[in-house]
């Protein structure tokens, strides 16, 4: 089940709203968890116990690790927790690609992922990671610490929300107020029309394109890589939107996850507006302890490739992921070098670089093979071809040529818009502004990304097979 799909838009999302509002304060959350594990087990089936193992053994191992601080052996028993906890993301993500490689074969055996995995993992870990440094104290509800992690709006591709970002609104399950709910469904509307109307129109053609990377001509190569750019910032940003949204309705505050990543003008820049909540723990979880810049330019620069390699491998034990995250640690160790990333003029020639960059790094990203994504790139920079691929022609429609020229409108919009994706709809500070125009362009999304979930064949999002 997902946010876009029709049984969770017409049948779940609606019951839960009714179950769960006119029950009392202190039922919510018991509701509310029971609905979310519903949802879960929906899409993992029997593999739900694996990601409640790793939920329990975390919310025990972090009550331990409290009474344990500043103790013989409390250092062990805190690195075995995070091993313990990690594990599984460990044993299903690379245990294959490790076999395959001692086997010398040529495919790793397949090994399933339960769904959300990773998500559930690096909250499970920000959780024992802040007891451990006491920035928090453990939750000794379990029913409190289930529903931090579980709450579905978040479960399966984040945002990635700390427990003390949430904790109180937990405990006190105050009602949303009216304009939260009216915020939360717009934002969740706006969320959906970015998926199906956008994104998945604009996905088509660059599936299309890859599915015939072998004899790619050049055309159909910038294409394909310029429409997958906007389908994964779409998909993404778009279901951080419903997430946020439907967190709102629900009387959680959510941390932004995106801020307009490609109207960046450095790769510091970018990073710093893509993918916040994953960029920000990684920072305080990977690249602080290994030193930060706290300690030299060449420990400075370690931690960053350390960091940025990381991150590659979370996405994918693949050498593709990790060419992807060596363009960007690359040149984000350039810009430090050289100074450049506290640079703040030059924008008409900083943007246009960054423009081509993004399109050009995403190649390896998208590419299921080196030899896919060598071909892409060969057909980009050396003429192929005198026309485009009849396969790829057979997906541009106008509404697939329109969402991708909507999409790459978002490289243009200057840097003065907000920082949201969403907020520009509210141009005032007046509340009744808001609550007029907000709400009415907010349903105009609910009905439109709606229809093209009824119209549309279905289509997961992107951020699910991490």
């Amino acid at each position: 089940m997902v946010f876009s799909s029709i049984i969770f838009l017409f049948l779940f999302l609606p019951t839960i709203l009714l179950l769960v509002y006119p029950l009392p304060r202190k039922a919510q959350n018991v509701a509310l968890l029971a609905a979310s594990a519903v949802f879960y087990i929906w899409g993992a089936g029997e593999q739900t116990w694996i990601i409640l193992s790793v939920s329990l053994v975390s919310w025990l191992t972090a009550l331990g690790i409290f009474r344990l601080k500043d103790k013989s052996g409390s250092s062990l028993f805190f690195l075995t927790s995070l091993l313990v906890v990690a594990g599984p993301l460990l044993a299903v993500k690379y245990i294959p690609v490790i076999q395959s490689a001692l086997d010398n074969s040529s495919a790793p055996a397949v090994l399933y992922l339960p769904l959300g995995i990773s998500f559930f993992t690096f909250h499970a870990i920000s959780y024992v990671v802040d007891v451990r440094q006491g920035k928090i104290e453990p939750s000794r509800n379990i029913i409190h610490y289930l529903l931090y992690l579980f709450v579905f709006p978040h479960q399966i591709a984040g945002p990635i929300v700390r427990f003390s970002e949430i904790k109180d609104e937990i405990a006190a399950r105050l009602r949303p107020t009216t304009d939260d709910v009216l915020y939360g469904l717009s934002r969740f509307g706006w969320g959906l029309a970015k998926k199906t109307i956008i994104a998945d129109n604009a996905g088509a053609i660059a599936a299309a394109a890859w599915s015939q990377d072998w004899q790619i001509d050049t055309k159909a190569a910038w294409l394909g890589a310029a429409a997958y750019t906007v389908q994964i910032y779409f998909d993404f940003s778009g279901y951080s939107d419903m997430a946020l949204g439907l967190a709102r309705v629900f009387g959680f505050h959510f941390p932004e996850n995106f801020a307009g990543p490609y109207r960046s003008r450095s790769a510091t820049e970018f990073w710093a507006r893509w993918h916040m909540t994953l960029s920000r723990w990684f920072r305080d979880y990977v690249y602080i302890p290994l030193g930060g810049n706290r300690h030299g330019r060449l420990r400075e620069y370690a931690a960053l490739l350390i960091t940025f390699a990381t991150t590659s491998l979370w996405h994918g034990a693949t050498w593709t992921f990790l060419i992807w995250g060596g363009l960007w640690s690359g040149l984000l160790l350039i810009e430090r070098i050289t100074g450049l990333r506290n640079v703040t003029g030059w924008s008409w020639l900083r943007r246009p670089f960054m423009i081509a960059f993004i399109i050009v790094s995403w190649v390896p990203f998208r590419s299921p093979s080196t030899d896919s994504m060598m071909n892409v790139w060969n057909a980009m920079f050396h003429q192929t071809g005198i026309g485009l691929n009849p396969i790829v022609t057979t997906q541009l429609t106008p509404i697939g040529l329109g969402a991708v020229a909507i999409g790459l409108l978002t490289f243009l919009l200057p840097q003065a818009i907000g920082k949201r994706t969403f907020d520009f709809i509210a141009l005032r500070k007046d509340g009744t502004f808001r609550r007029v125009v907000t709400p009415f362009v907010g349903l105009f999304a609910l009905v439109g990304g709606a229809t093209f979930s009824l119209w549309s064949s279905f289509s997961p999002f992107l951020y699910y097979q991490f």
